[in-house]
């Protein structure tokens, strides 16, 4: 038996309902802190497990998905509920640490298929520090490309270079037609945060040793205690350059490995864009995740600070840089010249979907393209859902040459995640392009701000870093025109390619590229 409450205008009363119904009747305001929602979880692990349970309930938007793929959420709590009521009953003398947690959390959430999903609960009996199980992490974790995918971003450096490679178009005076601008803040703090033995992740490593420590020094505990402080202070998603930098200064005396200073000439909002013109006038471009809006739109541009020289000079560069493809495109499209276009989206893990203009849509007729089907969450009811329907991106609405002859061709790995997927499944649909690589991360399903939550019965759970239980959820279920949900297994490509490492570290060759040129010089 679990009891629920039940809250519908200023009733309040309380339900007893048994764990084998599909169907809730629970309506509790999970989308902030509502002490209604969350206030078990601040002193019981059941708790949190039970707020979590419930609330995924209501609004998770993949639930026949899960039955489909042999999950009964019911069972799933019939199973893990006493294992995490049992961490309730230990003393003081025996804490609950960090690892037994997301030990525990890992089992009762990995089967979750939704790419973007992240849980977290709050150790309250290790200073509320936080605890992240990702399933898409653990699902993804051991897939062939992930190391790969990780270390090498895409690089087409050495194809200005002749006789080597030589791909690059140059003009008469000998120079490669091909702009280039890039950022590399934001590669420096990903491997910040994920490289083993070095900042986010030693940081966490020396937790774990001070914290294993059966009778710690008053020195030991104070830099137990500054090394949570870091660790929460480096997972802020809202930290900034500057910010970071100060960080660097303050824990200095932790010596933690590779937390230096990030030269602050380059911005906060970075991104890498790359576009090069190859052999055939075939149209390279790379951008490093959907934040083109931000460069190329006035809304976006709004939001920056224009006192900012070097701000406006590396906007001016991704505008440049976007502006020199496009325009090739054009030109080479309406003269009949164009060979072929490749938009590189490895490594790429999503953003907004303001892009799609900018990228396949800048290639497809004014107007939408359709991408697929999508549903939403409307009704507090396990399966309550939508009925599917169609799922439309807007395209590029100035008049523009359309390229529907020419090959299209989509390079993808397995840290494509989000926006790339969504842009891959769009072009499963055209008959002139390919996807090329690997196949992507798992990730469609959309998110949105929470200010439909109520409309959709969806959203984020709870508040990051202050309720007990946090959960990225998404707000809509994303589906093929046929109705197939990809989520948790991604975008197949048309033509499975792995990235030879020896050969790129050898020689600069990149395999996944040379087989998308083979593809549109030859067609096969």
């Amino acid at each position: 038996m679990k009891n629920r409450i039940l809250v519908l205008g200023a009733i309040a009363m309380a339900l007893s309902l048994t764990s084998c119904r599909e169907s809730s009747d629970t309506l509790l305001a999970y989308d902030y802190d509502d002490n209604l929602a969350f206030g078990e979880g601040y002193t019981s692990f059941g708790g949190k497990y039970e707020i979590a349970w419930n609330a995924l309930n209501q609004y998770y938007s993949l639930w026949d998905y899960e039955k489909q793929h042999g999950l009964d959420w019911d069972s799933a709590y019939a199973a893990s509920y006493p294992k995490f009521a049992a961490l309730d009953k230990r003393g003081t003398d025996n804490p609950v640490t960090d690892k037994e947690l997301e030990a525990l959390m890992n089992e009762a959430f990995s089967d979750l298929h939704d790419g973007h999903m992240y849980i977290t609960f709050l150790n309250h009996h290790n200073n509320n520090s936080s605890v992240m199980v990702s399933p898409s992490d653990l699902r993804n974790a051991n897939r062939d490309d992930m190391r790969i995918s990780m270390m090498y971003k895409p690089d087409i450096s050495k194809y200005y270079l002749a006789p080597a490679n030589g791909e690059v178009v140059v003009d008469e005076n000998g120079q490669p037609q091909t702009a280039f601008y890039s950022t590399i803040v934001p590669f420096m703090m990903y491997n910040l945060m994920h490289t083993e033995g070095m900042g986010y992740m030693w940081v966490c490593d020396q937790i774990e040793k001070y914290s294993a420590l059966q009778k710690p020094t008053v020195e030991q505990l104070e830099k137990l205690n500054a090394l949570k402080e870091l660790k929460k202070k480096l997972a802020d998603e809202d930290l900034t350059l500057s910010s970071y930098n100060t960080l660097v200064v303050q824990y200095a005396y932790l010596k933690v490995p590779g937390l230096t200073v990030i030269n602050s000439s380059f911005p906060d909002e970075g991104m890498a864009v790359r576009y090069a013109l190859l052999k055939g006038n075939i149209a390279y471009f790379y951008f490093s995740d959907f934040s083109l809006n931000t460069y190329l739109t006035e809304s976006g541009m709004a939001k920056l600070d224009k006192n900012d020289p070097n701000l406006l000079n590396h906007v001016q560069g991704i505008s440049n840089v976007w502006q020199a493809w496009f325009n090739a495109i054009q030109a080479l499209g309406k003269t009949g010249k164009l060979g072929g276009v490749i938009i590189d989206l490895r490594g790429n893990q999503g953003g907004s979907t303001s892009d799609f203009p900018f990228a396949l849509g800048a290639l497809r007729p004014s107007g939408g393209m359709l991408v697929g089907k999508e549903r939403f969450k409307r009704g507090t009811g396990r399966l309550d859902y939508s009925t599917p329907m169609p799922a439309v991106m807007d395209t590029y609405p100035d008049e523009h040459y359309v390229v529907d002859d020419q090959p299209i061709v989509i390079l993808t790995n397995c840290r494509s995640i989000s926006m790339s997927e969504v842009t891959a499944l769009s072009a499963k649909s055209l008959k002139n392009a390919k996807i090329i690589g690997k196949r992507t991360w798992g990730g469609l399903c959309g998110l949105t701000s929470n200010s439909n939550n109520t409309l959709n019965y969806s959203g984020k759970i709870g508040v990051e870093d202050k309720t007990p239980v946090f959960a990225y959820c998404p707000t809509l279920a994303l589906m093929t025109n046929d109705g197939q949900i990809l989520e948790g297994v991604g975008v197949t490509p048309d033509i499975e390619v792995d990235f030879d490492v020896k050969q790129f570290e050898a020689t600069g060759k990149d395999s996944q590229l040379e087989r998308a040129l083979q593809y549109i010089r030859n067609g096969q």
